[in-house]
């Protein structure tokens, strides 16, 4: 049987909850489960790993984000699909990233928002008990990796289990891959985890900008880019002693960056010794606003786009080193957020104005309840002007999850596998409907509306 690896090989746990998910690049998050209700090998061979690998599996990847993936986006899928007699009982491969903890804040990540809302005793204790899931599997695992979701070397956790990593299996037949924006990657810091260089050990820096400024604004730190430099060559020093066997240099290119990456590409190889230049568009991770619209030059509503394809038309692309994880692709994120919440005003108007709207509803809703999937404006409209006349036990929405609106409770998408599916849900959303839809289905849902087909 043949199926893409990261359905096999990328199964990472994310955040303090133990959320264990196949797959970053899904649309609808590939979460599976959580460590803090199962072990790994429930999670690993339960319903909801199986749905996806059985999906990969007939070649399915309806799922799959191309805005994300750039195996998708490339037409590459087969190229990175493992040919497999059975399926293995467990992970071979493990990602860790649950701490969410960074030194840099990012003007396109999340996670230092994560931080702040931490309660440090409570994190503590949630840490442990996913450490102590972990190392029941870590035996079993040959291939090791982390972090990509907060920087590694300010990982305590992580780091602690990567220094006493022992696999059952030979050491030749076992790698590591490590994700860090380098600023702290220094000798001191790698003494911590340097039992890791008897391994295959596969290094990826993530670097916004060359340029002093940039690097600053975009990384959100007050460290110098000299630090980030100085730590490249040290880096470099581990590749060329054969310490680290691939070393992997990467941006996210947006509008403050784009112009650079010709330069940046050159750098990167003839300088630091890159075996690989990863070349990764900006996606936003919520609805945008302006500031990360403006940043999405691929889009092409994007005032700088234009200027972003003569960009790329730089011979250094064409590089057998260099590759750009957009696929040439446009990103379909559409017209600036105005024209979009404009129209969004325009629904709330004609919802509201329509008298025979609740009435309408009433007839196509054959559950005892209602859900609204996607809380920005229209969705929290919706809950006004439906709750006196529909039972509303909960919403729907990931950038969401834990918090209320009205004193109804918003959920996240893995915590739909708590509820029975006889409620009516109503996908709020102006766009990925359809994906919602099909993530609902999978989910047992059978009661889907879309706010689109309800108003006149």
């Amino acid at each position: 049987m043949k199926i893409c690896r990261r359905a096999i090989e990328c199964i990472q746990v994310i955040n303090d909850d133990g959320d264990v998910r196949v797959c970053g690049w899904l649309k609808d998050g590939g979460i599976v489960g959580r460590l803090a209700e199962q072990s790994m090998s429930e999670i690993y061979n339960g319903a909801h790993a199986k749905q996806i690998k059985e999906m990969h599996l007939n070649g399915d990847y309806s799922n799959c984000n191309p805005n994300a993936c750039p195996y998708v986006a490339n037409n590459e899928v087969d190229d990175h699909s493992l040919e497999l007699d059975e399926l293995p009982k467990y992970p071979p491969s493990l990602f860790l990233a649950y701490e969410n903890v960074c030194n840099y804040h990012c003007v396109m990540c999340t996670i230092p928002d994560c931080q702040k809302k931490m309660d440090m005793e409570e994190h503590e204790r949630k840490m442990d008990k996913i450490d102590a899931e972990i190392r029941k599997v870590l035996p079993h695992v040959r291939k090791i990796s982390a972090n990509g979701l907060g920087e590694l070397f300010a990982s305590k956790h992580i780091l602690q289990l990567l220094s006493e990593w022992k696999p059952e299996a030979d050491a030749s037949d076992c790698s590591v891959s490590l994700e860090t924006n380098g600023s702290l990657f220094n000798s001191n810091n790698w003494e911590k985890i340097s039992n890791l260089g008897q391994y295959n050990l596969s290094v990826s820096i993530t670097i916004l900008s060359f340029d002093p400024v940039k690097y600053q604004e975009l990384s959100g730190t007050s460290l110098p880019v000299d630090n980030l430099i100085n730590n490249l060559y040290f880096v470099k020093s581990l590749r060329e002693q054969g310490i680290i066997n691939r070393l992997e240099l990467a941006t996210v290119y947006q509008d403050a960056n784009f112009r650079e990456l010709p330069e940046f590409a050159r750098r990167c190889i003839e300088e630091f010794g890159a075996d690989y230049v990863r070349l990764r568009p900006f996606e936003p991770w919520r609805d945008p606003d302006m500031k990360e619209w403006m940043r999405d030059v691929r889009n092409e509503y994007n005032p700088y786009h234009k200027e972003f394809l003569e960009v790329m038309k730089d011979p250094i692309f064409k590089h057998p080193k260099v590759h750009d994880w957009g696929g040439g692709k446009v990103s379909g994120l559409g017209p600036e957020p105005y024209p979009r919440m404009r129209a969004r005003y325009n629904l709330i108007e004609k919802i509201l104005n329509d008298n025979s709207f609740i009435d309408r509803l009433k007839e196509r809703v054959d559950t005892g309840s209602i859900a609204i999937y996607g809380m920005h404006l229209v969705g929290r409209t919706l809950v006004n002007h439906l709750r006196n006349d529909f039972d509303i036990p909960y919403c729907i929405d990931k950038a969401m999850d834990g918090k209320s609106f009205g004193n109804v409770p918003i959920y996240g998408t893995y915590d739909l596998r708590k509820f029975e599916k006889n409620t009516t849900v109503i996908i709020s959303l102006d766009q990925n409907e359809n994906a919602v839809k099909d993530l609902l289905i999978r989910e047992g849902y059978s009661s889907i509306l879309l706010i689109r087909d309800l108003v006149k």
